[in-house]
């Protein structure tokens, strides 16, 4: 069974369908060593894809093994950001929102007017608390799009991203961030104090802000020229 460096875990696994399997290709690996396995049986994925039809098999595999393996990350100081994760001068910025709110389109927007910019995954970044730091890790889970990549980069701040008609950005404490983070992650019942002291922990060490924005190229200036230098 092939092995993939995830987020810094060597995590054996098996995929049968083409979206898992394409998007897993940059993280396979050749480590003996093995952190965990993924394994969700043909019967599973049949029952949820008879439950969902709108759903294909492929879609199944991908949602279901990007689930467990978010689970399994808790064990390892690693969560889930419901977030488009960009990286600029080697720092990651994440814009976290419900889907739909825009933070793809904001994110396209560092892309298009700093050129040094790339997305590390734009819907499902990895955090994850190592003894040097915090850092932002790509995933082959990145929602709807194949926008991720095999890269680890320091996580510098994190922006609550809400639609606005004037671009206005605002800092964010780190006690009033906690629910708005936890909106936008996995939580498993059994796993609730892993998350909730990795979320604490973060937010202790990481400066957070709320932007108001629209789609204009200014709204991106102004997200990257604030939080890039920890004002406000």
């Amino acid at each position: 069974m092939p092995v993939y460096k995830i987020a810094g875990m060597n995590v054996k696994m098996n995929p049968k369908y083409k979206t898992l399997k394409t998007q897993s290709e940059a993280y396979i690996c050749d480590e003996e060593n093995i952190d965990f396995e993924l394994y969700i049986s043909d019967e599973f994925l049949n029952e949820q894809q008879k439950e969902n039809p709108h759903l294909t098999l492929d879609d199944c595999e991908y949602i279901f093994y990007g689930s467990l393996f978010y689970e399994k990350c808790l064990d390892y100081n690693c969560f889930l950001l419901h977030s488009s994760a960009v990286a600029k001068d080697n720092n990651a910025y994440l814009f976290s929102a419900s889907s739909g709110t825009g933070k793809s389109t904001h994110t396209s927007l560092w892309l298009k007017n700093f050129e040094d910019a790339f997305i590390i995954n734009d819907d499902k970044p990895a955090i994850k608390i190592e003894d040097d730091g915090i850092y932002v890790y790509g995933t082959p889970f990145s929602g709807k799009t194949d926008q991720n990549k095999n890269v680890k980069v320091p996580l510098k701040s994190i922006c609550i991203l809400e639609r606005g008609i004037e671009n206005k950005i605002e800092k964010v404490k780190a006690s009033d961030a906690v629910l708005p983070i936890l909106n936008q992650t996995i939580r498993p019942e059994d796993k609730m104090a892993n998350l909730m002291a990795l979320v604490i922990e973060t937010l202790k060490n990481t400066n957070v802000y709320r932007l108001y924005c629209n789609i204009s190229d200014e709204a991106a200036m102004l997200s990257f020229s604030t939080m890039s230098k920890g004002e406000i």
